[in-house]
């Protein structure tokens, strides 16, 4: 039985390269966009719900964080593991996946640490000739959030600053939150990926570069998922 669970983890494995983020709640609805482990607790639970004809085997794991521009990626493993590492959900039903705390004292106390979050699914949880015919899989920003942490996270965009130098735009985030950047516009063009500003850091970005006038807008995403109200500079 082990060896027929490795071989499927294996082959699961091989196929994520190939897969699309984004693409899971088509037949699997994950219990939120982006999720916060509080320090001071030992475990998270999130919830996915099968909402398709199919049965869907999800395999979840954490990994340091690659997808978004600016994010600094942490230089330990990630003390949070997965549990269950696999789960077979049936037509209409709901399962539990439990984000479980191995050790903290790695990680700053003075800031969030971004990771994320990679579940992949296997339509049908079938595997032929030990091989996956289709899966699927979605990326969610996970942030570990030590306790005390001063300021509302709420209100951490409204202490983002925008300057400009011989390289671009240089954004400072003095708080110790990640700022989620979103719908960012320079001179009226939007940029995909705006990513994220680490907490107690500068981001240099080549954002106008030119030497005319630069007007930038932009909005951030918070802890529920909810926008921001937009926010608008001219950069001299």
């Amino acid at each position: 039985m082990t060896n027929t669970w490795n071989r499927l983890t294996l082959s699961i494995f091989a196929v994520l390269s190939l897969l699309v983020a984004g693409e899971l709640q088509a037949g699997v609805v994950v219990g939120g966009t982006r999720f916060i482990f509080p320090a001071d607790r030992e475990s998270i639970s999130i919830s996915l719900t099968n909402t398709s004809q199919d049965s869907w085997l999800i395999n979840s794991k954490i990994n340091r964080p690659t997808r978004w521009a600016g994010g600094e990626a942490s230089t330990v493993p990630a003390p949070l593991l997965a549990a269950p590492p696999l789960i077979l959900l049936k037509p209409g039903t709901t399962g539990t996946l439990r984000l479980l705390r191995t050790e903290s004292d790695i990680l700053p106390v003075d800031r969030e640490t971004l990771f994320e979050l990679s579940i992949a699914s296997v339509p049908s949880g079938k595997v032929e000739n030990q091989s996956v015919k289709v899966a699927m899989r979605s990326v969610f920003k996970l942030f570990w959030r030590p306790e005390g942490l001063p300021g509302d996270p709420l209100e951490a965009y409204q202490q983002l600053r925008w300057t400009r130098n011989s390289q671009g735009v240089q954004l400072t985030n003095p708080t110790p939150y990640y700022i989620n950047l979103i719908q960012v516009s320079v001179n009226g063009k939007a940029l995909s990926n705006a990513g994220v500003v680490p907490p107690k850091s500068q981001r240099q970005t080549s954002w106008c570069q030119a030497i005319a006038p630069c007007h930038v807008s932009w909005r951030t995403i918070n802890d529920y998922g909810g926008l921001s109200a937009k926010k608008e500079q001219n950069l001299l």
